[in-house]
């Protein structure tokens, strides 16, 4: 249970972060750290459900696509935000859509109350 409390830690924070450089108009930093928080909370769920944990995105998008595919066609759809943003700027419409994807992962999942909490 310890790395499941890691996972929801590390979503929480990535999280709240985030929306705090939104509110401060920097769409980059916050688009990275929505990404963070996306893959946390996939770890988060992976770990919950199947007892894994994924050593790197090529393993995540894996157990994803075979396991969770309705959840690995979300992430896969905004993929390209993530990586477009180590060459290009970020704009708005990349960061809600990062935004929009974590909450639906979370609306349609089994997640703990602080991580349902944290997107009300």
């Amino acid at each position: 249970m310890g790395q499941l409390n890691e996972l929801e830690k590390n979503f929480i924070e990535e999280f709240q972060a985030a929306e705090l450089l939104i509110g401060n108009s920097m769409t980059k930093s916050a688009l990275i750290l929505y990404s963070k928080a996306l893959f946390a909370l996939t770890d988060y769920l992976i770990l919950l459900k199947y007892n894994k944990l994924a050593k790197n995105h090529s393993e995540r998008f894996r157990i994803l696509k075979i396991k969770e595919p309705q959840i690995y066609n979300l992430i896969d759809s905004v993929w390209n935000k993530y990586t477009d943003s180590y060459s290009k700027p970020s704009n708005n419409e990349s960061v809600n859509l990062y935004k929009t994807t974590i909450i639906g992962v979370i609306q349609n999942e089994k997640f703990s109350e602080k991580i349902k909490k944290i997107v009300e």
